[in-house]
């Protein structure tokens, strides 16, 4: 065998999708309500949703151990494979890149270990276009790299359905909140160069954001072609559709691939009726 893939929970493949795409997922750890769980091993996305409304204070995030990783890592040795490749989100965000690089260094498998400077939808469109091009056959060193060269063309937008969240965390003042609620407004984020995500834009209503959304696929489209798009949200199936229909009605040509629930670490920071997508061009694929 070759090289296996790793990522960590917060890249929001399903377990259909791990098996699909050949992914092994190692979970952060979640604290809400006062207990804890391995993020998707313990509890679901729409398990953390209820906790989190429910909960008083703002849930929490861990990374793994480097003992879950060397656990993961010796397994796919055993298995027979000869090398790994571990794509973790941002190393800003968590300290989970560097847990993993620990746990790297007490295995004998080689492992190459990504910051994708991403998370979500964008994270997992990295993590998927790693196993098409292992599909294809491209040797191990050049996936590693072509990987890593995409960061730079995948994008990750995400903009908030309500900003509670954004208030209990200290992102937003109360005055703040107060004002963008009466008039509708709703921030939009994106992930810089460097993995930080970052306000970069707003819209009236979910509608206005639906419309820069379809306004920014029909540019990267025009600039760099056909365009990978993986839609997220947390509890918000009707703004993924309201989407998808505009990019039909406007005539944006795009590849579908597939819509995930944010999980915890995207939903805590943002939380409930969040709506985004992840994007990349589909030349990258090409062998």
């Amino acid at each position: 065998m070759s090289l296996a893939i790793v990522v960590d929970s917060v890249a929001d493949m399903n377990f259909d999708e791990c098996e699909r795409y050949g992914f092994v997922a190692v979970p952060l750890t979640v604290e809400v309500g006062g207990e804890r769980f391995k993020d998707q091993y313990e509890i679901t996305s729409d398990e953390f949703y209820d906790r989190m409304i429910a909960a008083e204070d703002l849930p929490k995030s861990s990374q793994p151990a480097p003992t879950e990783f060397i656990e993961a890592y010796n397994k796919l040795a055993d298995e027979g494979y000869d090398k790994v490749l571990a794509l973790h989100l941002a190393a800003v965000l968590s300290g989970t890149l560097e847990s993993s690089n620990l746990g790297a260094s007490q295995v004998e498998i080689p492992v190459a270990v990504v910051d994708t400077l991403n998370a979500s939808a964008g994270q997992g469109l990295l993590a998927i276009l790693a196993s098409e091009l292992r599909e294809a056959g491209v040797p191990d060193d050049q996936i590693i790299q072509r990987v890593e060269d995409a960061r730079s063309q995948t994008r990750f937008f995400i903009a908030c359905g309500t900003l509670e969240n954004l208030l209990k965390n200290g992102r937003l003042s109360a005055s703040e909140v107060e004002g963008a609620t009466m008039l509708n407004i709703k921030p939009m984020m994106s992930f810089d160069e460097q993995g930080v995500l970052r306000a970069i834009d707003k819209a009236k209503g979910m509608n206005g954001v639906i419309k820069k959304y379809v306004e920014k696929i029909q540019q990267l489209t025009e600039e760099e072609g056909i365009q990978r798009i993986r839609f997220c949200h947390t509890r918000n199936e009707k703004g993924v559709a309201k989407l998808k229909k505009s990019l039909e009605e406007a005539g944006v040509e795009y590849l579908d691939y597939g819509t995930c629930q944010c999980g915890p670490t995207v939903a805590t920071h943002l939380g409930m009726e969040a709506l985004g997508f992840g994007s990349m061009p589909d030349s990258l694929a090409h062998v």
